[in-house]
C-alpha cells in the first residue's frame, strides 16, 4: 500500500505541473463564466441556464482532462524510459498502475474542486441554492471521470497515445449514447435489428447513467432543480462506476503485465 501511495503522490506532483492541464482548466472556467452570460440572455431561466451549462462544462472538461492525463503520463514514462528504474525495484506492475490511477484521480479531485469554486458562487450570487440534486450531479460527474481514467489506462496499456485517445473518445461518445442505441431497436423499421442494438447497448460502458439529465425525469437537468435523483439511483450508479473502473484496471494490469518494454 505504501508503494501505491508513493507512486500516486509522485504522479499527482508530475501531472499538476503540466501546463496543458491549466489550459483545460482555463477553458472550463471560461465556459462556466459564459453560462452566466447565457443566463442573462434567457427569460426567467437564468439560474437554470447557469446550472445546465456549468455542469455540462465541468463534465466535458473533466472527461477531457482524464483522457489526456491517463494517456499522456504512462506513455511519457515509457518513451523516456523512466519506468525502468521504477519497475526494477520491488514494485509490481499492478501496484504501478494502481498508483498511477490514484494520482490521476487526485488531480481530477483538485480540478473539479477548482471548477466548483467558480461555479457554486455564481449560482448563489444569482439567488440560487446549492441543492442536494446539484451536489449529486457533481458526484455522478466524478465517478464518471474515474471510469474514463481507467478506460484511458486500459487502452494505453497496449496502444499508441493517438490511437488510445481516439478509442477513449469514441467509446465515451458511444457510451453516452447507449440508451439511444437501445431505443433504435424499438423503432418499427428497425425492429428486426433490436437484439443487435440491445446487445451493443449492454456491452458499451453506460456513461449515460452519469449525465445529470439522464433518464430519471424528462427535460434537461430537471433532476438538478427538482431533486429527483434518488439515493438508490445514486448508489447504483456509483456501484456501476466502481465495477466498470475495476474491470478496466484489471484488464490493463493483465495486458501491462505481459508487455515487453525492451
Amino acid at each position: 500500500m505504501k508503494k501505491i501511495l508513493a507512486i500516486a503522490y509522485n504522479t499527482y506532483r508530475e501531472a499538476i505541473r503540466d501546463r496543458i492541464l491549466y489550459g483545460f482548466l482555463f477553458f472550463a472556467i471560461s465556459i462556466i463564466l459564459f453560462s452566466l452570460v447565457l443566463g442573462k440572455l434567457s427569460i426567467n431561466q437564468q439560474i437554470r441556464t447557469t446550472i445546465d451549462v456549468g455542469l455540462a462544462g465541468i463534465s466535458l472538461f473533466s472527461v477531457l482532462i482524464a483522457i489526456f492525463i491517463g494517456i499522456n503520463l504512462l506513455n511519457k514514462e515509457i518513451q523516456k524510459r523512466t519506468i525502468y528504474p521504477i519497475l526494477s525495484k520491488p514494485v509490481g506492475r499492478h501496484a504501478y498502475l494502481l498508483g498511477k490511477f490514484g494520482g490521476i484521480a487526485m488531480v481530477l479531485v483538485v480540478q473539479i474542486a477548482l471548477m466548483l469554486a467558480v461555479f457554486l458562487p455564481l449560482i448563489v450570487l444569482q439567488g440560487g441554492e446549492i441543492t442536494f440534486g446539484l451536489l449529486t450531479a457533481v458526484v455522478l460527474i466524478f465517478f464518471e471521470t474515474l471510469m474514463v481514467i481507467a478506460m484511458a489506462m486500459f487502452f494505453t496499456s497496449f496502444s499508441s497515445p493517438f490511437l488510445s485517445g481516439i478509442f477513449c473518445l469514441g467509446l465515451f461518445v458511444a457510451g453516452r449514447s447507449a440508451d439511444l442505441i437501445a431505443e433504435l431497436g424499438r423503432q418499427k423499421e428497425l425492429v428486426s435489428l433490436a437484439p443487435l442494438f440491445e446487445g451493443v447497448s449492454v456491452v458499451l460502458p453506460n456513461f449515460y447513467l452519469f449525465y445529470p439529465s439522464g433518464k430519471i425525469v424528462e427535460g434537461a437537468f430537471a433532476t438538478v432543480h427538482a431533486q429527483f435523483i434518488s439515493t438508490g439511483y445514486l448508489y447504483s450508479a456509483i456501484a456501476y462506476s466502481l465495477i466498470c473502473t475495476a474491470s478496466f484496471l484489471v484488464a490493463a494490469m493483465l495486458i501491462f503485465r505481459r508487455r515487453d518494454f525492451i
